[in-house]
C-alpha cells in the first residue's frame, strides 16, 4: 500500500539531506520544486527562485492548494511504494494530501533556531556562490508558515539538537520501518564438538534458501563443500555462496586475512558488490602470524594469526599497521555497517542465515583451556560477532558427527592438541563401517593446516554440554556413512541402517530436539531433510 512522508520546514532545516538518505533506502520522491519548474517551463516563465515562489502562490489559489495531491495521484507510484514529498509550505497543502490519501500520510516538520539556519545558509551560499541573502530567502511568504506547520505535524524535529543520522532514525521509527524485536528472522548454525563436524556441507545445503548469509570467526577455520559448482573450501566467505545470489555479510567480530579474503573472492567468482565487510572487522598482520609459531608447536594451533590479532585488538594496539577493514584501501569498496544492513533486512522481512565456525568444545570460555580457540564458538558468541540480538533468532542448528575429532598432536614429544575422550584409530572406524581405511585417513585432514586428525568415540557428555550452551532447536547429523557404508545409499530416513536410526533416536532424547538433517556422504545430493519447518516467506511469517 502506498505510504507518504510529507516534509516541511524552513530553508536549511535539513530536508534535502533527509530526502537523499531516504532515497538511498529505496523511497520514491516527489519534489514540489521540480513540479513547479516543469509548469514554469511549459508556460515559458522564469525558473529563478522568486519566480517559482510567485508561481506556487498562483497555483495554490487556482487549485485551492490541491496541486501537490493531484501530482502524487498522477505519478502512478507502485502500490507498495514509500514516497517522500519534498516539501510542502502551507497547512492547506497537507490537508488536501491527507484528504486524498488519509491515514497513509505522515507529516514531519524539521526546524532549527533562526541563527542556526542563518549559519547553515551562509555556509551553503559561500559554497554555491548564491546571490540571495538569508533574510530575503527566509522572508518570503512561503517561509512564514512554520508555526502552523509545526503544530499540526505528526513529528517535530529540532535539527540543531541532533545530526542527520539521528534525524533519519527518528523519522524511520515514526514510519514504522524498524522490525519489532518479537519478529524472528535469523537461523544460526554452530558446531557441537571440536570443529570439523561437516558444518560447511550443511550450511551450503541450507544457504540457498535465504536472502542474507552471514559468516563470523576467522581464517583458522575452513569449510569444505561439494556442490554442483565443484569442491571448494570457504575460509572467510559463507559456505555455498558460489551457488546462490544471497547478500553476503562478514560481521564486525570477524578477523580477516586481507590477502586470503581477496584471493578467495576471486577464486569463488563472487561479485564483490554482494559483500558487505563490517568496518570494524579486525585485520591480521604478518607479525600476528609469526607470533603464533609457538602455539603451532605446543597445541597444534592453525597458526593463522587469529589469536594474536584478537589479543592486539583487546589491547588496542596496532603496531603501526592498518587494523580495521575501513582503513584498508583494497577492502574499502566492500566496507559498510553490517548492523545497518541487518536492520534493513529485518525491516523488509528478509531471511538470514548465520554460519558459525569451529565447535562448542573449542570455546575460549567453555572448552578445556588452553586447548581452545581464541573466541566463543557457541551461538551466543557467534551472534555477538555478527551483531545480531538473540531476540532475532528463530532456529539454532547444531552439527554433530558420530566420531568427534581433534587435530593431530604436535610433533614435539609430550605435547597434545587437547583432551579427546575414548580416543580410537581411524582404521577401527573404517573396519566398523566397512569403509576403505586408506581413503578415510587421507580425507581426514584439517582444511587449513592439512594435519591428520585424531578420533574419539562419541562423547555424550560433551554433546549434552553443547546442548546446554546452545539450546539447539534442531540437530544436523553428519558422516552417517561412518556408522555404516550402507548409509551412502540412503536418500530417506527409513533407508538408514537400524543401528543409525537407533543412534539418531538417542541423539534426539539427549538433545530434546529433532535430528532434522542427516548427511550421508560428501556429495552434493547427500542430505536427508527431515525438517518440519521451511524458510519460504509464507512459512517464515506464520
Amino acid at each position: 500500500m502506498l505510504r507518504l512522508l510529507i516534509l516541511s520546514g524552513p530553508i536549511c532545516a535539513g530536508k534535502s539531506e533527509l530526502v537523499e538518505r531516504l532515497r538511498g533506502d529505496g523511497f520514491a520522491s516527489l519534489s514540489t520544486s521540480e513540479c513547479l519548474r516543469e509548469v514554469a517551463q511549459s508556460r515559458s516563465l522564469s525558473v529563478d527562485r522568486k519566480a517559482l515562489q510567485d508561481l506556487s502562490r498562483q497555483i495554490d489559489m487556482d487549485t485551492n492548494y490541491s496541486w501537490i495531491a493531484k501530482a502524487l495521484s498522477e505519478k502512478n507510484f507502485k502500490e507498495e511504494s514509500l514516497v517522500v514529498v519534498d516539501s510542502v509550505r502551507f497547512p492547506e497543502q497537507v490537508a488536501k494530501i491527507r484528504e486524498k490519501f488519509g491515514w497513509r500520510t505522515i507529516h514531519v516538520h524539521l526546524t532549527a533556531p533562526r541563527e542556526v539556519l542563518r549559519v547553515r545558509f551562509e555556509q551553503r551560499s559561500a559554497a554555491k556562490d548564491r546571490k540571495v541573502s538569508f533574510d530575503e530567502a527566509i522572508g518570503d511568504l512561503t517561509e512564514q508558515n512554520e508555526d502552523s506547520l509545526s503544530k499540526e505535524a505528526d513529528l517535530l524535529i529540532d535539527t540543531s539538537r541532533c545530526d542527520a543520522d539521528d534525524i533519519y532514525i527518528r523519522v524511520a521509527a515514526r514510519l514504522g520501518l524498524f522490525a519489532p524485536p518479537a519478529q524472528k528472522f535469523v537461523d544460526v548454525l554452530v558446531g557441537g564438538q571440536y570443529g570439523s563436524e561437516g558444518k560447511g556441507q550443511v550450511a551450503a545445503y541450507l544457504a540457498r534458501e535465504y536472502d542474507v548469509v552471514v559468516r563470523v570467526g576467522g581464517p583458522n577455520a575452513g569449510h569444505r563443500v561439494s556442490s554442483e559448482s565443484g569442491v571448494f573450501t570457504y575460509i572467510h566467505l559463507p559456505s555455498g555462496c558460489r551457488d546462490h545470489d544471497a547478500e553476503i555479510l562478514l560481521g564486525p567480530g570477524t578477523i580477516i586475512n586481507t590477502e586470503q579474503l581477496l584471493q578467495e573472492i576471486s577464486d569463488a567468482g563472487v561479485n564483490p558488490a554482494r559483500i558487505t565487510i563490517d568496518e570494524n572487522c579486525f585485520l591480521i598482520t604478518d607479525e600476528d602470524i609469526a607470533a603464533e609459531t609457538k602455539l603451532k608447536q605446543s597445541i597444534s594451533s592453525t597458526g593463522q594469526g587469529v589469536g594474536a590479532a584478537t589479543a592486539r585488538k583487546i589491547w588496542r594496539g596496532d603496531n603501526g599497521a592498518i587494523t580495521l577493514a575501513k582503513g584498508h584501501p583494497a577492502l574499502k569498496p566492500m566496507v559498510g555497517s553490517v548492523i545497518d544492513r541487518l536492520e534493513r533486512a529485518y525491516a523488509t522481512g528478509k531471511r538470514i542465515f548465520l554460519e558459525g565456525t569451529q565447535g562448542s568444545g573449542l570455546s575460549l570460555h567453555h572448552g578445556a583451556f588452553p586447548y581452545v580457540t581464541s573466541r566463543d564458538t557457541n551461538v551466543a558468541g557467534c551472534l555477538s560477532e555478527a551483531g545480531i540480538s538473540p531476540m532475532r533468532v528463530r532456529k539454532v542448528l547444531m552439527v554433530l558427527r558420530p566420531y568427534p575429532i581433534r587435530v593431530g598432536n604436535p610433533e614435539e614429544p609430550g605435547k597434545t592438541s587437547g583432551p579427546l575422550k575414548n580416543e580410537i584409530g581411524g582404521k577401527l572406524i573404517a573396519e566398523r563401517a566397512a569403509l576403505d581405511a586408506e581413503k578415510l585417513l587421507s580425507s581426514e585432514v584439517t582444511s587449513r593446516t592439512k594435519r591428520p586428525r585424531r578420533f574419539g568415540e562419541f562423547d555424550w557428555t560433551l554433546f549434552r554440554r553443547s546442548c546446554a550452551l546452545n539450546a539447539p532447536t534442531d540437530i544436523a547429523f553428519t558422516f552417517a556413512d561412518y556408522i555404516s557404508i550402507k548409509n551412502r545409499d540412503a536418500y530417506r530416513f527409513e533407508q538408514l541402517t537400524p543401528e543409525t536410526i537407533r543412534f539418531v533416536e538417542e541423539l534426539e532424547r539427549v538433545a530434546q530436539a529433532p535430528v532434522s538433517l542427516i548427511n550421508t556422504k560428501f556429495d552434493q545430493r547427500s542430505v536427508i531433510d527431515r525438517r518440519n519447518w521451511g524458510v519460504g516467506r509464507r512459512l517464515w511469517r506464520t
